[in-house]
């Protein structure tokens, strides 16, 4: 019996001291993404950010693994109200970080392209959704070699569509369209403090200020006529990086977009990696045009079009018609 006893008592004691443990990491968990959120949120001062924190603790109460602290977080991130950060759990992290691997190239080349009227370049670009060097690369690459397959000497002009372009990794994005973006700064980031960060393409590189965020591998193309028009459509669906595209060519001399107003998510997000080998992906900046125009909410065209997402690409797309029309003036 004393045996029993004595055995009993060792389970409880471990059970009480397992519990314990966990809610010690639980707690330090929270508090990580807490002090993380504190320190770069861009919404930390517009909100009651000690509310915030209450009620993450009192949620805690009722998780008692990591993996419960993660509704925690979403709950953390939807009460900033900047409708843009996430959390991505550490599975899909790895996912997100071997593409190249995991995917096909027809997952990473989210863009097509070809001659309309035998003299516009029209280029399709949906989202990117990839931290993978080697997917990184070959997308650049890839949209800087099919427009110099387009490119020739009786192209009037370019389209650029945007409107099924949800985001994802904004910078083989802008390194993909350096020629149509040409050598320079093409917009900001505007943190909480008001310091500006410059997105700059310049030889085949997208940089933010003079740190390289993406690189060709190939030499990089300079298109035939850089003073031709470009038209950049843009609709509901363009979000996130999509827009940062959309700002790039904002206030271009020779840019004009058609359309409908983005999806309003032009914010920045910086990643923060978890002690879990989650990712908190993080608001920390607004977008700025090349002349320091800040956005933060919806892109309003200049021509408003509207349309129906499943005319794109058809003889009855309303907002390819308008942006042939303008380029044929120009």
């Amino acid at each position: 019996m004393r045996l029993i006893l004595t055995s009993l008592i060792l389970i409880l004691l471990l059970s009480c001291s397992n519990k314990d443990i966990s809610t010690v990491e639980t707690k330090t968990y929270i508090d990580e993404v807490l002090k993380t959120v504190e320190e770069n949120s861009i919404r930390v001062n517009m909100v009651d950010f000690a509310k915030i924190k209450r009620k993450a603790y009192a949620k805690l109460r009722r998780a008692n693994t990591i993996k419960k602290c993660h509704p925690i977080v979403e709950s953390i991130l939807e009460d900033l109200g900047d409708r843009h950060s996430f959390l991505l759990p550490k599975e899909e992290v790895d996912k997100w970080l071997s593409t190249s691997k995991t995917s096909t190239i027809s997952d990473i080349i989210t863009f097509k392209g070809k001659l309309l009227d035998q003299n516009i370049g029209y280029i399709h670009m949906e989202g990117f959704g990839s931290g993978d060097s080697i997917s990184i690369q070959q997308y650049a690459d890839s949209l800087q070699n099919l427009i110099k397959s387009i490119d020739n000497i009786n192209i009037k002009g370019w389209i650029l569509d945007l409107r099924e372009n949800n985001g994802g990794n904004c910078w083989p994005m802008l390194t993909g369209l350096g020629p149509l973006l040409g050598d320079g700064v093409c917009g900001y980031f505007i943190g909480s403090n008001q310091s500006k960060t410059a997105w700059v393409y310049k030889d085949g590189a997208a940089k933010e200020d003079s740190t390289v965020q993406a690189r060709l591998s190939i030499n990089h193309y300079d298109l035939i006529k850089d003073s031709n028009p470009i038209a950049v459509l843009t609709g509901n669906y363009t979000a996130s990086s999509g827009e940062i595209v959309t700002t790039a060519f904002c206030n271009k001399s020779n840019s004009k977009s058609f359309g409908e107003s983005t999806m309003g998510l032009s914010t920045a997000n910086d990643e923060f990696k978890l002690s879990d080998g989650s990712m908190l992906f993080l608001t920390t900046s607004t977008y700025a045009d090349r002349k320091g125009n800040i956005f933060g909410h919806e892109i309003e065209p200049n021509q408003k079009v509207s349309f129906s997402y499943k005319s794109i690409g058809s003889s009855e797309d309303s907002v390819i018609k308008k942006a042939i029309e303008w380029i044929e003036k120009k």
